[in-house]
C-alpha cells in the first residue's frame, strides 16, 4: 500500500480541488493507497472543508495546537499503514506525473527518494532568481557542513520506506519540527547509511507560499549550524 501524506496549513482554497486531482492520479495509477491530510491549526476554513472530504481511502489528522510542518508529517506517517510513505504539497507545485517515478526509486531499492528542483534536467517554471540564489545557497552550505550529496533537500516531494524508517530509529531522532525537518531527515538518514536518491522534478512555484523566504533560510541555516555543533552518528 501507497500512504500519501498531505501536510496543509490554510488551504482551503485549493484542498478540494488538488485532492481530486491527486485522487484521480492514483486511481489511474491502480495502486492501493491511503491519503492522510495532516491539518495544522488553519486559522481559515481548511479544517471544516478537510473534514467533509474524508473517505474510506481519505483520513484526516488534525491539531488544534501549531505543531509545525516536519512535526505534522512525522505523526501522519504514524498514522500510515502504507508500505511506501509519499508526501507532497497540497499546491502540486511537483507534477504529478512524477509520481510514479518517486515511487519507483523506492520499488528499486531506495530507503529515502526526494525529488529535486537543483538537477540539470529538472524544469522549474515560476521561480524568482532571488528564491533560486536563495537556495542553491542554502542547499551548498548544507553539502558544506555535512557528508550530503543531495542537491535539493527541501522539496516538498519525497517517498520512504516505512520499514527503513522504523529499523533505523530516523524519525525519533530528527529534531526539527518546522521547515529544516526536510534537511535534518535526509542528512541524518544518509550518515546512518540509508540509501538517499534524488531524481529531477517537473516544478511550478505557487505564487502564494507558507515559507517566508529571508527569515526562513536564516533560522534553517541555524538550525543547520546547531545539528552540525552535534555530535552525529557515524
Amino acid at each position: 500500500m501507497i500512504s500519501v501524506i498531505l501536510p496543509v496549513r490554510n488551504e482551503a482554497k485549493i484542498i478540494k480541488t488538488n485532492l481530486e486531482k491527486i485522487t484521480n492520479h492514483l486511481n489511474s495509477l491502480n495502486y492501493d493507497y491511503e491519503i492522510i491530510i495532516g491539518e495544522d491549526s488553519s486559522t481559515d476554513k481548511t479544517l471544516e472543508v478537510a473534514k467533509k472530504l474524508t473517505s474510506p481511502n481519505v483520513k484526516l489528522f488534525s491539531s488544534p495546537k501549531r505543531l509545525g510542518r516536519g512535526l505534522t508529517i512525522k505523526k501522519a506517517i504514524a498514522a500510515s499503514k502504507g508500505d511506501i510513505i509519499v508526501y507532497m504539497d497540497i499546491d502540486l507545485a511537483a507534477d504529478l506525473n512524477m509520481l510514479s517515478e518517486l515511487i519507483l526509486s523506492i520499488e528499486n531499492g531506495a530507503d529515502i527518494s526526494t525529488g529535486s528542483r537543483l538537477l540539470p534536467t529538472s524544469k522549474v517554471c515560476g521561480r524568482s532568481l532571488i528564491r533560486t540564489i536563495f537556495s542553491k545557497g542554502y542547499n551548498l552550505f548544507l553539502r558544506t557542513l555535512f557528508p550530503t550529496k543531495i542537491y535539493d533537500h527541501q522539496c516538498g516531494f519525497k517517498a520512504f520506506r516505512k520499514y527503513s524508517l522504523l529499523k533505523s530509529n530516523l524519525l525519533s531522532e530528527v529534531n526539527d519540527n518546522h521547515w529544516f525537518w526536510d534537511s535534518e531527515l535526509l542528512i541524518r538518514g544518509q550518515i546512518k547509511g540509508l540509501k538517499v536518491t534524488e531524481i529531477p522534478i517537473k516544478w511550478t512555484d505557487r505564487k502564494e507560499t507558507g515559507v517566508k523566504l529571508h527569515s526562513d533560510i536564516v533560522n534553517m541555516g541555524l538550525a543547520a549550524i546547531r545539528l552540525r555543533l552535534k555530535k552525529l552518528e557515524d
